[in-house]
Parts: C-alpha cells; structure tokens; sequence
C-alpha cells in the first residue's frame, strides 16, 4: 500500500526483510505449484497471459484517501486475485497474482528494498486471504455461503495489508503501532475496497453463467471505477495543495519583511506537502526526499518534503507543488528584499555602511527626548582635515578608501552602544547617550583625534589626515536637528583655531555661526555692487619706480570697509570666492587702460587665485581673455603654497593651461606654509613674494636676513624673479636692494589705495620722472 521511509533502524530493517522473505517464499510456491499442476491447461495459459498485464494497469489506479501525514493507497487489483480464485478451484491464483505483483513492482520507479516489501506485503496479504476463503467455502459454486467467505477474504487481505504498513512505519518513525493505526480514514479504505474487491466476485459469477466473451462486459464498470478512483484521488489531493496554495500566497503577500515571509514560508511547506519534517533548509535533499531550489539573491535555499511514507501517486505531485510553491516564495522574498534594501540605502551610507544623516537624526531624536539633566546625549561632529588634497591628489577611490578606513577607525574607538554615522563628504557624527560623565566625552575625542592621525596608506602612499570635532550636550527641550547644528559649530571653531582638535558648543559659538552666515549671505548680493578694487604698487627696488600693481578686493558694505581677513575667509568656506575672484579679474581689466595710461609704461597687474578657481571650469578662458586684453601688460596670478601642496595632476595641468593661456604665476606668502622647493622644479611658477615675516626683522635679526638671502639664492638658481613683501622702514629697502632683491611692496612706498588715489599717484611718479630722463638725455 505505502512506501517507506529512507532511513531505518535495525528492528525496522529485520521486519521489512521479514516480510519480503516470507512473500518470496509464498511467491515460489505458489509459481512453483501453478507451473506443476496437472490442470495447467489453455485456459490457465491464457489466464496468466491476461491475468498479469490486467493486475499491472489496475495497481496504477489507486484510491489516495488521508491518512495524517502519509496519506492512504488503495489500490484494486487483489480484485483480479478474488476471481482467480473462485475460478476453476484457485489452483495458481496465488501464483498468478504474485507474478503481476512482481511485474507491478519493477515497473516503477522506487527503491529496490520498497518494491520488494510491497510484493512481499500484497502477496502475504493474498495468501492469507485465498486461505481464509478456502476454510469458509469450496469457491467452487455462486451461493450466499460463498459471497460471506468473499466479503471475509477482501476483509482480511485490506487488515493484513493495513496493519503490517503500520507496523513498519512505527519502526521507522519509532511510533507506537497504535499511532499508525490511528489514521484517519481507515474504516472508510476497509469499506471500499471490500466494496470494489467484490467485482472480482462478479466477474466470477458472469464467468459462471454466461459464455466467455460476456467477461468482456465486466471491462466498463472495472475501466468506470478505477478512473473514477484515480480522479477522486487526484482531486483531493490537487484540492488540498491548491487550497494550500492559495493560503500561502495570501500569507507572503501580507508578510512585512523578509525574515517573516521565510518563516511563513517554511510553514507553508510543511502545508503543501502535508509533512511535519517538510521545511526550508539551505542544504539539498538526500535519499528519499524530494526538493526544489529557492533562489533568493545571494542565498540558495532549498524547499525538502521526505518522499517516503507517501502514497506512490503523490510524490511527484508533491514535486510540482512545491515548484510552484517556490516560485510564488520567490517572488514574495524579492520583493520583500529590494524593497528592505531600499530602504536600508535610504537610511544607510552606501560607502561605508554607517548610518546616513536621516537615519542618525531619527535615532538622535529618540535618544533626546528620552535623554535627561542627569543623563543627557552628546553629539560629536567630526570633519577631517586635508580629505580634499588627498581627494584631488590620489583620485576619489582612493579617497572613497580613506573614508571607509576613517569609518572603521570611528567604529573601533567609540564604547558599545555609542552611534557613529556619515553626515556626507568626510564629515561624520557620533551619538553618546548617557553622557553625564564630562571626562568620558572627553576622553573619547582624544581617542579620535589621536586615531585619525594615525598614518593611512592610500594608493600605496602613507598619508595622514586629522580631524576637527565639535562637541555638543543636550539641554532639556533640545531637539536633534537643533543639537547637531550646535555640534557642527563647535566644528568649525575647532577650524577656526587650527584644526586637529575638539572644542564644546557655548552660546557664544551659535551666535558667532549666525554672524557668519549672515555675512555669507551678505557677500552673496555685494559681490555685484559693493566690491572695490584698491591697488598697492610694486616697486623695482634699485630705480624706485613702481613697475607693477596688486589687485587687492575691499567690501564696503554699509559705506564701512570690511576687513579682508574676515570675509576671504567666509568666501572660501562658501565658495563664493569664485565668482569673488571673477568679477576682480574683470574689475582688472577693466582697470588697466586707465593705470598704464597713467604709469606712463606696461605694468605687472597681480591678482589673488583660490584652489577652489583652479576647478572653476571656466578659469583657464576667463585668464586667457584677460590676459590677451592687458596687451603689453603682464597679468599675474598670485597663489599660496596650500594651492601646490595638492601636488595632483589635475592641479598641475591647470597651471600649465594658465601659463599657455598668457598669465605669469607668482607664490604669495612664500615660505610660511609649506617647503615648497620641491614644487618649484616642474611647476610653471615664475615668482616668488617672500612673506612680509622673513623682511620685517631683515635689519634688526640676522638669521631673518640670512633665511632672505637664501630665499634670494634659490630663486637666482632657479631663474625666478622675487618681489619683498611688507617692506616698512627705508632700512628694509636698502638691504634687500644690496642684497640684490629686484622689487619689493609695502607702506614704505605705499598703501593700497582705491583706483581714483592710485591713479593720481601714478601721473605724479611719471611726472617726477619726466625731468630725471630729459636731464639724463641732455648729459
């Protein structure tokens, strides 16, 4: 009737060969007896020829009835057995009978050790059945006596059958035997095959009565029953895996994330296939279990029902349910996943895989309102210093490394439970609740200021970075936007006072932010209408005469000059120091007819440049359009030393496109930033201004004018020209002058001075000049 499971112990093995021998011997005797028996005759011949194939086709239309999780097999073909016989005496039924139990067999597909104990269990149920027949009648006349005995043989082929499956089952399962018989349906099975068995009787009885073709009459109701079983079968079985089915559909689709569509599905499993040991594993099936793969992205999972135990009918219907089954999982699981990733990069930094600023706010947010006087929540904001020259220099993978480095620095230096996320660029945030321990805050941005100078090797290059950090503790009532704000502050006053260190937010920083942003705000709408240009001359140091000019911008912003230092800086920080550093080079050329025309003679016109022009894409032709408009004049574009510190070749390219384009580039502030001797051999530089630091102690100190004169000799040997700045005192002129120093600027020859006054002072020079060269002539 059933099919066993794959693994068996010892007790179990010994019963099922049990079985299988005491058939096989019944199975040779009653062969042997048929082929030996003096009344072998055509008939019997025909019998076995008919006999065999007839009991073949019937095993294959079995009725599948419940039977918990194994379900039921009731197949007919011992109807075949019951006719054999009342036929003629019964001699070689059993033979028969075995003999198409045994060609049933090996036409499946099972296991050699499940063909064999379902031949041994069908024929030791038959032989039993013939034997209970024979004692209760002589099967040899149609009589009410003889229908008992029928009815009795079918009763007992249906218990024998039904009790010994039990009996192996509860070995293997190691079940009580009466468990298994305690199978639904059972009572049900018995009815219906001692019910549909009797037409082996019938067909005895036409056999009896009527001429021989007339059996063929029996092949309607035989063909009738056994489809209709088959289509019961079936219909049960599709009705209860469709019902599943359509159940775990309706499940996934109301799952709310992936792991709960997973668990809803291992459930569903064991629904469709009716298995309690049915589930979602992530190994394939063995030996006896059935399985179908579960793709879900990156994971293979496999869906795996036993395939023993089963009705032979179902196991591949099992299959089936389970592939669609697994489609349906799929799709419910895909969905759920992108849907989850999604959202995880809506709220997570892909780079780095911190938590973004939406996700850090939300958190924050709950931290502060659960925060308290006596426990509050700090937040630490960090921006690393330099990012952007390693940035320009190595290329953005190398910086995207820098930042993910920088990422499990935080993670490793900050305690259990603290919050450490990417804000965006290189600025990142760290959340401390519970920070009523000012010396632990503390403690913590001296672990990560000291982490972050620790050397990074970034395209096989060490570099190192630090990183500023503004601190700020939360008040009650504080919100987080308002709380990180505050923190970003305090960043930037830890900027402000030279990097590489924390500060804490105080009311006084909000207020000095505010300002700030208000001046920003400010420079944004006077750049047009409030900018003026004043100019300071540059001198040739041994003549006296001016022989160039430094564009310097002012901002009269109210009728009152703002001072330079305060609003550059804000011009570079906002980036306003392009359209700053444009409209001052167009101001120039503007400028400049009128200067010349006053000068008497070409001039050198100096203009500041900023890094951040040096990416302006447009820079390169705005310079070359001025520099074409100077005519005879040279336009100079003076940098710092931060400008080639980037060293990229990006940076390098610009300069030398600049230079290309008709500009002269000078360093500003030479020698205070960086050493920048190594620049000077392939950068297109043409000056240097040598910071007013070294020339204003250059007659007082003479280490002061030993480091100018050795400013002087490297610009001799490198072929540059050298302007002094800050030169204040004529004392100051007259050593650079003996030291051969070319031109120098400074409130000893002038200060700078709006067009109108530096106009008038030019005629006065020219004219002061005048006499000397008509004097000069004359001698």
């Amino acid at each position: 009737m059933s099919a066993l499971p794959p693994s068996k112990g010892r007790l179990s093995w010994a019963f099922d060969l049990a079985v299988c021998a005491a058939g096989s011997v019944i199975t040779l005797v009653a062969v042997v007896r048929l082929l030996t028996s003096d009344r072998l005759d055509l008939t019997w011949v025909l019998l076995i020829v008919v006999g065999v194939p007839l009991i073949v086709i019937m095993a294959r239309f079995p009725l599948v009835l419940s039977r918990g999780e194994t379900g039921l097999e009731v197949s007919f073909e011992s109807a075949a057995l019951l006719c054999l016989a009342c036929f003629h005496g019964g001699t070689g039924a059993l033979g028969i009978f075995a003999l198409g139990q045994l060609a049933s067999q090996l036409t499946t597909a099972k296991r050699w050790d499940v063909r064999a104990f379902n031949v041994g269990i069908s024929v030791v149920s038959g032989a039993l059945a013939v034997t209970t027949m024979r004692a209760l009648s002589p099967l040899d006349e149609t009589s009410l006596h003889e229908l008992v005995a029928v009815s009795l043989g079918c009763a007992i082929y249906f218990l024998t059958d039904y009790v010994v499956s039990a009996v192996s089952i509860g070995l293997e399962r190691r079940t009580s035997l009466l468990a298994e018989m305690r199978q639904n349906n059972g009572v049900l099975a018995g009815v219906l095959f001692v019910a549909i068995d009797s037409l082996g009787y019938l067909m005895t009885i036409v056999l009896r009565g009527l001429p021989p073709w007339a059996s063929v009459l029996m092949a309607v109701p035989v063909l009738t029953i056994l489809v209709a079983t088959r289509s019961i079968s079936r219909g049960a079985e599709h009705q209860r895996r469709l019902t599943a089915l359509f159940g775990a559909a309706a499940e996934l689709q109301g799952a709310q994330s992936y792991d709960e569509a997973l668990e809803t599905l291992d459930g569903q499993v064991r629904s469709v296939v009716a298995r309690v040991r049915a589930g979602i594993r992530d190994t394939p099936p063995g030996q006896g279990e059935i399985g179908v793969p579960l793709t879900t992205g990156d994971r293979e999972l496999w869906m795996v029902s036993p395939a023993g135990g089963r009705a032979r009918s179902t196991v591949a219907a099992d299959r089936q349910a389970l592939e669609t089954l697994a489609s349906v999982g799929q799709e419910a699981l895909s969905r759920l996943r992108l849907g989850e990733q999604m959202a995880r990069q809506a709220r997570e930094d892909a780079l780095t895989g911190l938590p973004n600023r939406a996700l850090l706010l939300d958190r924050l947010g709950r931290a502060v309102r659960s925060a308290s006087a006596e426990q509050p929540v700090a937040v630490l904001y960090l921006d690393l210093d330099g990012f952007k020259s390693v940035n320009d220099r190595f290329g953005h993978a190398a910086g995207d490394d820098l930042l993910r480095t920088v990422a499990a620095r935080l993670r490793a230096h900050v305690r259990d439970g603290d919050v450490v996320a990417r804000l965006g660029g290189d600025e990142f945030a760290v959340v401390v609740e519970q920070a009523q321990d000012e010396a632990e805050v503390t403690a913590l941005c001296r672990r990560l200021v000291g982490a972050m100078r620790a050397e990074i090797t970034v395209a096989e290059h060490e570099v190192v970075v630090s990183t500023s950090i503004g601190v700020a503790v939360s008040t009650p009532g504080a919100d987080a936007a308002l709380l990180l704000r505050q923190a970003d502050m305090a960043m930037y006053r830890a900027k402000a006072l030279g990097k590489n260190q924390y500060v804490r937010y105080e009311g006084s920083l909000g207020q000095e932010r505010v300002k700030r942003l208000e001046l920003i705000e400010a420079l944004r709408h006077g750049i047009e209408h409030e900018l003026v240009v004043h100019y300071q001359p540059v001198v040739d140091l041994p003549a006296g005469r001016t022989i160039g000019l430094e564009a310097l911008v002012r901002w009269q912003r109210g009728g009152v000059l703002v001072p330079p230092d305060e609003f550059i800086t804000a011009a570079e920080e906002s980036g306003l120091v392009v359209p700053l550093g444009a409209w001052v080079l167009d101001q120039v050329v503007r400028d400049a007819p009128l200067l010349v025309a006053a000068a008497g003679h070409d001039l050198d016109l100096a203009v500041n440049m900023s890094a951040l022009q040096l990416r302006d894409p447009g820079f390169v032709a705005q310079v070359g359009r001025a520099a074409a408009a100077l005519g005879g004049s040279r336009l100079v574009l003076e940098m710092t030393e931060t400008v080639l510190v980037q060293d990229d070749l990006e940076t390098a390219e610009t300069l030398r496109q600049l230079t290309r384009a008709g500009a002269y580039l000078a360093i500003d502030d030479f020698g205070v930033g960086f050493s920048s001797i190594g620049y000077l051999q392939h950068l297109p530089v043409s000056a240097l201004k040598i910071d007013r630091s070294f020339t204003r102690d250059i007659d007082l100190v003479p280490r002061a004018r030993a480091l100018v004169d050795a400013i002087l000799a490297i610009a001799s040997a490198l072929d540059l020209d050298v302007v002094a700045e800050g030169i204040e005192r004529p004392e100051q002129a007259a050593l650079l002058a003996a030291g051969h120093c070319p031109s120098g600027q400074g409130f000893l020859f002038a200060r700078p001075r709006p067009l109108p006054e530096m106009l008038e002072t030019l005629r006065e020079q020219a004219a002061d000049a005048a006499p000397r060269e008509i004097s000069a002539r004359g001698a």
